[in-house]
């Protein structure tokens, strides 16, 4: 699981990315209807305001912090209405998608162990001791109302695990090989041809050339493997430790590179988990996505009119989801 919340630029479209398994349940929400369309299975699921307002809290603070409080404002152009409404719509989204996944761990019977009730425990008593009086009167719940929302959630990853563990998972780091080049960029062939001599001349300083003659302003950059590959891409990941390319065109620009770290190993590290996050989460979405679109949780309607944003002045929580990382690393 990652920290993404609600960012990536996916204020208006994909939210509560707050994890890895946050990233999963809105994606695979975002497309879902609370609608209940015939031979579905409807199954019937509730949270308290509490709950609610934990992760409404959550989010809040986090945006405001980032955005302060003009984020209100914002409007959706693309949804329409506010912010307000989308993190509300959000909001919903997430406790529907969670809510389908533990029906799914009911059907696959994961439940928790003794051992990591009592992890969840601990994790709960420590959120909820570190609530300021005005989190907790703003979010209006109590330690067992938390410690089962933590329980639900804990559930949600243990079921990705489980349905996943007999997938090859492996990402090699041949394919998350990142790599660093310096480009030289030119509009002209001619100005290529002069400034490739000038960068084999023996002695040559290319970081100095490329500062002179390249439109890009002469400034290193990392580059992923990929499995469509451009031109230039492929150039690029051909190349040595310290080699200089030929003249490579492409969109009308002409390049030479040279490779200043034919492997980042901590970027590759970065890349490779990351990929391997997102062959899991494709993995599960094939067995979910069957089961959600064969059995819808609704609600009350009523319950999603406890979400407010308004009020809360002194709340600051907004470590619900690192909090469960920290006690549960990936």
């Amino acid at each position: 699981m990652t920290r993404e919340h609600l960012s990536r630029g996916r204020i208006f479209r994909c939210g509560l990315a707050a994890v890895v398994l946050m990233v999963f349940l809105l994606a695979a929400g975002c497309s879902r209807s609370a609608a209940v369309e015939p031979g579905k299975e409807e199954v019937k699921r509730s949270y308290t305001k509490g709950q609610l307002m934990t992760i409404a809290a959550t989010e809040r603070n986090r945006y405001q912090n980032i955005y302060t409080s003009q984020i209100w404002a914002v409007e959706d152009k693309a949804g329409g209405g506010n912010f307000e409404d989308r993190l509300t719509g959000q909001i919903r989204q997430f406790f529907m998608e969670l809510g389908t996944m533990n029906l799914l761990a009911d059907e696959n019977g994961i439940e928790l162990t003794s051992q990591e009730k009592d992890s969840i425990k601990r994790l709960s008593e420590q959120y909820y001791g570190l609530l300021s009086k005005a989190d907790r009167d703003y979010i209006g719940a109590d330690q067992e109302e938390v410690y089962e929302l933590y329980c639900e959630y804990y559930r949600a990853d243990k079921l990705v695990t489980e349905l996943t563990q007999d997938q090859n998972l492996e990402i090699s780091d041949a394919e998350a090989k990142v790599i660093e080049v310096l480009p030289i960029s030119v509009r002209d062939r001619q100005t290529a041809e002069e400034v490739l001599a000038q960068a084999q001349a023996e002695g040559a300083d290319f970081s100095a050339i490329a500062k002179k003659y390249s439109t890009g302003g002469g400034v290193a950059v990392q580059m992923e493997r990929n499995q469509n590959q451009s031109e230039l891409e492929k150039a690029a990941f051909a190349l040595e430790q310290d080699e200089i390319s030929g003249i490579v065109e492409e969109n009308g620009a002409f390049y030479i590179l040279k490779c200043t770290n034919a492997y980042d190993q901590a970027a590759t590290a970065a890349r490779k988990k990351k990929l391997a996050q997102e062959k899991k989460n494709n993995a599960f979405q094939k067995i979910y996505a069957p089961f959600a679109d064969s059995h819808v949780v609704v609600f009350d309607e009523k319950m999603w009119s406890e979400i407010h944003f308004e009020g809360g002045e002194g709340s600051t929580t907004t470590n619900f989801f690192e909090l469960y990382h920290s006690y549960f690393p990936k």
